[in-house]
């Protein structure tokens, strides 16, 4: 059996997450670091997919889109003495679904996926480089 080949994401290209509006009370201008704490954060490529809202999340409520900037920060995440933690390292490739894989939405070719440990440090990184778009 042929295994396929991963395309990994570089640094500068977009991935969108999407959420609900409500998940952001009013006064609160900080995405929620629980918003990233999935080990298999599920995205949208902006290469696949260049208008966000043509995703079925959108229709399902999650109508506010986070726009991810992919750098080394987030991928390869260093302590406060910036020493590398090997632990927390995040893979980050395009992962197409089929239709047979997700029967209720079909397919998603533009589906991406952060993969690793999401400590708070993580997190923060994947925050500090994300913005919501309406």
């Amino acid at each position: 059996m042929c295994e396929k080949l991963r395309e990994y994401i570089s640094d500068n290209e977009i991935l969108f997450r999407y959420i609900k509006p409500q998940a952001i009370p009013v006064d609160q201008y900080e995405l929620n670091l629980s918003f990233f704490s999935d080990t298999d954060l599920s995205c949208d490529w902006k290469k696949y997919r260049p208008d966000p809202k043509t995703s079925f999340h959108i229709e399902e409520g999650n109508s506010w889109i986070v726009e991810i900037n992919i750098c080394d920060e987030i991928r390869n995440p260093k302590d406060e003495n910036h020493n590398p933690l090997p632990l927390l390292h995040q893979e980050i490739y395009h992962d197409p679904l089929t239709a047979e894989q997700d029967p209720i939405h079909g397919e998603n070719y533009a589906h991406s996926l952060i993969q690793g440990k999401k400590k708070m440090l993580v997190q923060e990184a994947i925050r500090s480089h994300s913005k919501i778009i309406k």
